[in-house]
């Protein structure tokens, strides 16, 4: 089996381990490695040994978690998918938004702690989650500094 291979297998197993199905993951594995004017549904599906519907799915899964989009190429009936730009900060900011949810379960743990419980674990809960939501803006903007494309 190739290294490119082995690479979108890897990708499919470590991203099932997040949550993702695995197909999703080889598909991803598969476009980030693609040209510059991404694959076909069939050329994935080609790829990956895989049905086309599987990988269907797994685009039409992939497109609405915003990593990837469609790549109009002109004169060419079939859809093309490629890497969308930006996606992985995009994805984070996401992700972050629903981390605010467990300061507010450590706040309301904090409020709710019986007598003689250890409020430990929740203010360390809460403490990480703040660090965390009040430093990422300033990753993200470091981020976008770097990323600056030249117009």
């Amino acid at each position: 089996m190739s290294n490119h291979l082995q690479f979108v297998e890897r990708a499919g197993v470590l991203l099932e381990m997040i949550g993702m199905p695995r197909l999703s993951g080889r598909v991803l594995g598969a476009l980030l490695c693609a040209p510059p004017g991404g694959h076909t549904a069939a050329e994935v599906a080609a790829l990956l040994q895989a049905s086309r519907a599987g990988v269907g799915s797994a685009l039409k899964h992939l497109t609405m978690m915003g990593l990837i989009e469609h790549a109009p190429s002109p004169g060419e009936r079939a859809d093309r998918f490629r890497m969308r730009p930006g996606a992985w900060a995009e994805l984070t900011e996401q992700g972050n938004r629903k981390l605010n949810t467990f300061v507010q379960l450590a706040e309301e743990g904090l409020r709710a702690l019986p007598r003689g419980g250890d409020p430990a674990p929740l203010q360390e809960m809460g403490a990480f989650y703040r660090l965390w939501l009040d430093l990422f803006p300033q990753v993200l903007a470091q981020w976008h500094a770097l990323n600056r494309r030249p117009e």
